[in-house]
């Protein structure tokens, strides 16, 4: 199920950025595929059906839960964080460019959440000279994933990957 986060950025699963009807009914005109891993390597399958639906599509893979729950401790964690900050700085040129952005993962509960709400906490870290206490970007993530989860209950937080 396709959530609306904010104005123009959606969080979804991988399902949803495969049916046309919903990706219709919402109107979404960009895709952010933020899957990874041997398992989830379908990407050549989806950015076809998003160029038959005239859907721009993007692309950063990050690690699949079993890479980063079973492997090597700490390398794993070390390279998910570099991805999610890579997929935000994307997010962010994608949402100056697209009107209706679908962000998803597999499930649409890890992976595509924390980049969302590293997205928004990145902005609140920009414009903190609006608050008169000076926050870290620890405190505006756990903000952003309280207001993901009014829109979107099912997710996971992972702050170890801040």
């Amino acid at each position: 199920m396709i959530s609306w986060i904010l104005k123009k950025v959606a969080i979804g699963e991988y399902l949803d950025a495969l049916n046309e009807e919903a990706l219709a009914k919402e109107r979404i005109n960009c895709i952010l595929s933020l899957r990874g891993g041997k398992e989830e390597d379908s990407s050549v399958e989806e950015e076809t059906h998003c160029a038959n639906l005239g859907i721009a599509f993007f692309r950063v893979p990050i690690f699949d839960r079993d890479y980063w729950t079973n492997h090597e401790s700490g390398k794993g964690q070390a390279k998910v964080k570099i991805q999610c900050k890579a997929a935000a700085y994307i997010l962010d040129l994608l949402v100056k460019r697209y009107k209706r952005i679908l962000v998803h993962c597999t499930g649409g509960v890890d992976r595509a959440p924390f980049v969302v709400a590293l997205y928004m906490a990145n902005i609140e870290l920009e414009n903190q000279d609006d608050y008169p206490i000076k926050r870290t970007l620890k405190y505006f993530i756990i903000e952003a994933y309280k207001f993901i989860k009014g829109k979107r209950t099912q997710i996971h937080e992972h702050m170890e990957w801040v």
